[in-house]
């Protein structure tokens, strides 16, 4: 029965109210505290420890730390590229005996390019020393027990004052032998009557093999010699350079190979610098800072490497370096008693057809602000729970003991509440 004029009126929810609702906690009195103790305050005291450890170490890694890479590979599609290729050495030979060492067949030989050759000595003066430790000190040489893997990423730097100071030093060196050469060719013109022009040349055959050769002389001009220069060459598989020791050339030079005739030289030799493609001021590459000494002179060196076109993003922006890495493995030869043998330094090189490109990985804000909150959240789960684990355990075992105590004193004070009977009854 409703009354007349009456109506029902709905209560509105409140937006509040109704999220209230879902609230699926429980909730206590804030009069109700848990009791401290001494546990709880070893447990959080090495709890902060260990957050604030974790935390400094996440913080430092992402101001301080190195990034991570990630590295693509893909096809390298520049074919036609013709990066060059520089090379510094010095060859413990004077420059006039340094002679080519033919392919085994060749039917048509083109003249490509031109190396410098200089006269200079092979010994160091103090200042070239001291920057060719430190060459080798920043390639890793200088300890023999230095490993050589690196990533990709991990390029070798040093001072640009090296590479000045080694090609400064160098060049005064030069200048003091030719000096001195032409100092000794005024006082001896008939030894050097018959010296033809010394150059060192790259040619090339149908069997892609790169050799460098010398013009015949009269007499040895200095005691070392020093090769050097930049030239392009192509993405050719299988090139080599060779640099062989003889005072001859052209048929003599084949003659002189087949027939084992002995030569003067030694191939004791300094790389100061090998890389392809363009320069980067103070990169240093594997080849730089090798030094190998023939006690005999008689030997072969055989380098072999790889070379690897790579392109490294670095900075925020997105740019790149791009150069060519390379690995090195090398083997030494030493011929055995009269065996027919010719001392040589040979380089061989291999184009890889693959690009890699590395990218660096940093952290981001809202990742190290998730690590931060992971780390204190899950310590502090972590604790609480091994926390009441330890206690629970701690007061099954002191509840057993006191147990096993309480038991052990009744037993105890019953044996002593018990009547005296004697053992042997009065007669």
């Amino acid at each position: 029965m409703s009354l007349p004029g009456s109506t029902l009126r709905r209560r509105k929810t409140n937006l509040q109210e109704l999220v209230t609702s879902f609230d699926a906690f429980t909730k206590t009195k804030q009069e109700i505290k848990e009791e401290k103790s001494t546990s709880g305050g070893i447990v959080s005291a090495i709890c902060f420890t260990i957050i604030g450890i974790i935390c400094f170490g996440e913080l430092n890694d992402f101001f301080f730390g190195d990034p991570e890479y990630e590295y693509k590979f893909s096809p390298d599609v520049a074919y036609d590229e013709k990066p060059k290729i520089e090379l510094d050495m010095i060859v413990a030979t004077p420059c006039t005996s340094l002679s080519v060492q033919m392919p085994d067949a060749f039917p048509d030989i083109d003249l490509m390019a031109e190396f410098d050759k200089d006269p200079t000595r092979f010994e160091f003066t103090e200042q070239e020393l001291q920057y060719w430790n430190e060459l080798k000190k920043a390639q890793g040489l200088v300890h023999p027990d230095a490993s050589m893997f690196k990533g990709l990423e991990q390029m070798t730097f040093v001072r640009g004052g090296v590479e000045e100071g080694l090609a400064r030093v160098a060049k005064e060196k030069q200048e003091e032998e030719e000096y001195a050469i032409e100092q000794d060719k005024k006082n001896d013109p008939e030894a050097y009557a018959s010296q033809g022009r010394a150059a060192v040349i790259l040619i090339g055959g149908n069997m892609n093999v790169f050799q460098i050769i010398s013009s015949n002389s009269g007499k040895d001009e200095g005691t070392a010699c020093r090769i050097h220069g930049r030239l392009a060459i192509s993405k050719v598989r299988g090139d080599s350079i060779i640099i062989a020791i003889g005072k001859t050339n052209g048929v003599e030079a084949i003659l002189e190979h087949m027939g084992g005739l002995p030569t003067k030289g030694n191939v004791s030799h300094r790389i100061g610098r090998l890389n392809f493609g363009p320069r980067i001021p103070g990169l240093v590459m594997p080849l730089a800072g090798t030094e190998q000494i023939s006690e005999s002179g008689r030997a072969e060196y055989r380098y072999f490497l790889k070379v690897v076109p790579t392109k490294i993003y670095h900075g925020l922006f997105g740019r790149s370096t791009s150069t060519f890495q390379y690995s090195v493995t090398s083997t030494k030869k030493i011929p055995k008693g009269d065996e027919h043998f010719h001392s040589a330094i040979v380089i061989h090189y291999d184009f890889a057809a693959t690009l890699i490109e590395v990218r660096a990985v940093y952290t981001s804000a809202i990742q190290l602000l998730v690590r931060l909150c992971s780390v204190v959240g899950g310590v502090f789960a972590t604790s609480a729970m091994l926390h009441s684990l330890f206690r629970s355990c701690f007061c099954f075992w002191f509840s057993k003991r006191q147990n096993l105590q309480s038991s052990t004193d009744l037993s105890h004070s019953s044996q002593l509440n018990q009547p005296y009977v004697p053992l042997v009854k009065n007669m």
